[in-house]
């Protein structure tokens, strides 16, 4: 209760200051800000719901006579908001047939003997679950009950607590590094494609943004295990119980469905068609939302259209189309390019890599506040393209270091909802999620910046 009062009183103080911007800065940039800062006191605090801060942030936005309500608006036509609303639609799909869950249980059933191989398939199982299921909080829902039940079940040589660690820090860290390595991983990812072609105009396909992104996705998932193998050593012995356990919940499934069969056909029509558009044309909206609606369709659909409706986090998509808006009015009023300039007194230009760093520092230092990734990606995307344009940088270079390091919530549970997911149960701390959260960061942000450095630009990603 006294942390909210805190809270409380800090977004009001903040606020409150805000407005005495406008006898320092140039008037239109003094109002944008107060805007910024209501957005990211609004988005960080918690203080009032998210959903309130989105809508109020397009009236604020008219009030300061920057966009007007109608203008803000036009964030929710666009087609990536569709996107995401497709995406929730089939991570229903999935639910509601069981098809990921026998997906994942059918993974796990590859380990042997070996009790730390099941924790790099439970990894594996992550990376796959990324593929055919474009929303985290869906990729845990199908796999956190399978988990929860290996730890009740492994119980054997003393490896318990660890095993339990290993499982759920593997799931949690795993989940966030798959919301960068797709263009579907996550909203966030949803919201830096469709932001990045608002302000530049390059558009991603889901192919490309799988090639350019798949290294570090790999160094990222092989560091967790690594990391919690040696962090939670575990006897190498008595799988036989963890492995019973999958079989037994096999043969309680049984055979595949038919309703599992039609979501197989259409998630590998939707795949297919994703990677395929440089072909046929139809974006990764347009596929996804015609895979959504036949989903729901009589006869041949896996889900009734209320059950899939229900699914859907509209709470996320009213903070998409909001701070759509709001990155629009933060660019096309000249602010975001007024801030750039004014970095140009501490970095000098044609330095992409001391320009990276800095916006790294600064990005991870905003993220330690921020529960949502959206909202932090929102603030710094847009800003971290002006940068780049101002001090001759490659902006889509610079871009997706920022929001590839508005990813990374490893410290704390409060940094995401999958986070909050898992630590709820119990079973690690707070202490234990930091500490494998920062021996990860340690390891990403180098592997960041080397292939940022010499891969992306074999790819045409060049750093300026």
């Amino acid at each position: 209760m006294k942390c909210l009062v805190n809270s409380r009183s800090l977004f009001y103080i903040l606020n409150s200051l805000s407005w005495l911007l406008i006898f320092i800065v140039p008037t239109h940039h003094a109002l944008m800000l107060i805007v910024l800062i209501f957005a990211l006191s609004g988005w960080a605090l918690g203080v009032w719901p998210q959903p309130i801060i989105s809508l109020i942030i397009l009236i604020y936005l008219e009030i300061v006579g920057i966009k007007t309500f109608s203008e803000g608006l036009q964030g929710y036509a666009q087609p990536f908001v569709w996107l995401l609303v497709a995406t929730y639609i089939i991570a229903s799909g999935f639910e509601t047939t069981g098809l990921g869950r026998r997906i994942a249980l059918h993974i796990l059933s590859f380990v042997k003997g070996n009790i730390t191989a099941c924790v790099f398939v439970v990894i594996v199982t992550l990376m796959v679950l990324g593929i055919i299921i474009p929303t985290g909080a869906g990729r845990i829902a199908m796999i956190l009950p399978v988990c929860t039940g290996l730890i009740e079940v492994v119980k054997v040589n003393n490896n318990g607590q660890s095993f339990s660690k290993s499982v759920l820090l593997a799931v949690t860290l795993s989940s966030t590094v798959m919301s960068f390595a797709l263009i579907t991983g996550s909203s966030s990812s949803i919201y830096a494609a469709s932001t990045i072609e608002l302000i530049t105009g390059f558009k991603w396909t889901y192919l490309y943004w799988i090639i350019v992104h798949a290294p570090l996705t790999i160094v990222g998932l092989m560091s967790i295990w690594i990391i919690l193998v040696k962090k939670y050593p575990m006897k190498q012995a008595g799988w036989g119980s963890g492995k019973l356990y999958i079989i037994e919940k096999l043969a309680e499934i049984g055979k595949i469905s038919v309703q599992e069969k039609k979501l197989s056909i259409l998630s590998a029509f939707m795949l297919i068609g994703w990677m395929t558009e440089p072909l046929h044309g139809y974006t990764v909206p347009v596929t996804a939302m015609f895979v959504g609606i036949i989903s729901c369709l009589p006869k041949v659909g896996v889900q009734s259209w209320k059950d899939a409706s229900q699914a859907i986090h509209w709470d996320v998509i009213i903070l998409f189309g909001s701070a759509y808006a709001l990155a629009d009015a933060f660019q096309s009023n000249g602010t975001a390019d007024w801030i750039a300039k004014g970095l140009l007194h501490f970095l000098p230009e044609n330095s992409p890599l001391l320009a990276a760093i800095v916006m790294i520092l600064l990005v991870s230092l905003f993220r330690l506040g921020f529960a949502n990734m959206l909202g932090i990606t929102a603030v710094f995307l847009p800003l971290s393209i002006s940068v780049a344009q101002t001090l001759s940088i490659n902006p889509i270079w610079l871009a997706q270091i920022v929001f590839i390091t508005c990813s990374m919530g490893y410290f704390l549970p409060t940094q995401s909802p999958s986070n909050l997911m898992t630590y709820s149960l119990g079973i690690y701390s707070i202490h234990d999620l930091f500490t494998s959260g920062f021996f990860l960061f340690l390891i990403m942000i180098p592997s960041l910046l080397i292939i940022a450095y010499f891969y992306w630009p074999l790819l045409g990603i060049v750093p300026n």
